[in-house]
């Protein structure tokens, strides 16, 4: 039996994904044909054709909405969205 202390630490995939589509909406400028293509297997800073100012802009919010921290090599291994939630998970639950 889970109690509700640890269904609350681990983050489902989806949730994260919902959680990181408001991110990019919010924060980056996107046109509608970006925010639609959006989904696990996209490349991120190619995909979305990010320059390094939304590089920042995004990690920055990625750090703030999971309450974690993405050092350089985190980013360096991260290629694709499900990359990313991976990440997020693991940081989670670790957390």
């Amino acid at each position: 039996m889970t109690t509700p202390s640890s269904q609350s630490s681990a983050l489902p995939p989806e949730q994260i994904y919902n959680r990181l589509r408001a991110i990019v909406t919010e924060r980056l400028e996107l046109t509608p044909e970006q925010i639609a293509a959006l989904r696990p297997d996209l490349a991120i800073v190619q995909g979305l054709q990010l320059d390094s100012l939304a590089q920042v802009t995004l990690i920055a919010g990625i750090e703030d909405e999971f309450n974690i921290e993405l050092s350089l090599e985190d980013r360096q291994g991260i290629t694709t969205i499900a990359d990313l939630i991976a990440l997020i998970q693991a940081r989670a639950a670790a957390n």
